[in-house]
């Protein structure tokens, strides 16, 4: 059983509080994508986008440290993004096969359907597929 972690978590307002934040999100999202739980996987994507949506706000020099302490925060914050960037490729590469495999079904489907098979939102088969004689009734 896999323990999850609440999404309305605050955290904290500074730059090392949102890396933390969002390092837990991405582990959060590789259980979901290993899992296949994708109404799991859609709240942590929303948080995700939060919280870059928070990090994006900040200014550049911010680090969430003392003045003094500058450096050495600007050293954490950059080894930490380092560390973000490598999980978030790893959930790129776990997600990379699902989604040539649904852009492959979905070719295949259209191939079958015909070149001017569209669809609408309501799942009916559009005016453009009606037009090339795919809809007429006889």
């Amino acid at each position: 059983m896999t323990v999850q972690t609440p999404l309305s978590t605050p955290p904290s307002a500074t730059t090392p509080g949102l890396i933390d934040a969002l390092v837990q999100c991405l582990e959060d999202e590789y259980r979901a994508l290993l899992d296949e739980n994708y109404p799991r996987l859609e709240q942590v994507l929303a948080r995700k986008q939060q919280l870059l949506d928070s990090l994006a706000a900040l200014p550049a020099a911010a680090v969430g440290a003392p003045q003094g302490d500058r450096a050495r925060a600007g050293a954490r914050a950059r080894l930490s993004l380092h560390h973000v960037r490598k999980l978030n490729e790893r959930n790129a590469r776990v997600l990379a096969p699902r989604a040539a495999g649904n852009r492959a079904r979905l070719q295949f489907l259209q191939s079958a359907l015909g070149q001017g098979a569209l669809y609408g939102a309501d799942g009916s088969v559009s005016a453009a597929r009606r037009l090339s004689g795919g809809g007429r009734s006889a």
